[in-house]
């Protein structure tokens, strides 16, 4: 099992933060995303064509949990080679008044020979988006 986690600071108070974390269906507002939508627990996000060769690139995602101004949890159903990959996102009060966005992962990757690459590659992205949502909601 790979695990990783990144921490991003945002200057808004937790409730703005989560308020754009928690609109499922909006994240390509903000994120690396072209579309987003989601029916029932399920959302789909449609990565930014640009970005991967003119390729359209789908994921889908599972919600498993969405505790108001605290956590939000998801697996990936499909999309990425990874298997058992479960995602949580941590919002917790921040200095100043703001709000730490703490994004873990963990998962297995396709090949045990290429674990380093998946978790250096995995970490990236949510790195990317962790960091694209601080600076969002403070936009």
């Amino acid at each position: 099992m790979i695990e990783i986690e990144h921490t991003a600071y945002s200057r808004a108070p937790r409730a703005h933060v989560w308020s754009m974390l928690s609109a499922l269906d909006r994240w390509h507002e903000w994120g690396p995303w072209t579309e987003s939508k989601l029916d029932g627990d399920i959302r789909t996000m449609v990565a930014d064509r640009k970005r991967l060769n003119g390729k359209a690139y789908v994921m889908k995602e599972r919600v498993t949990a969405l505790v108001p101004e605290e956590r939000f949890e998801y697996d990936l159903l499909s999309g990425l080679p990874v298997k058992n990959y479960h995602g949580t996102v941590t919002l917790r009060d921040g200095r100043d008044g703001g709000t730490e966005i703490h994004w873990q992962s963990r998962f297995n990757g396709p090949w045990p020979i290429f674990k380093g690459l998946w978790r250096g590659a995995m970490l990236k992205v949510i790195t990317e988006v962790s960091e694209r949502l601080a600076r969002a909601s403070t936009a």
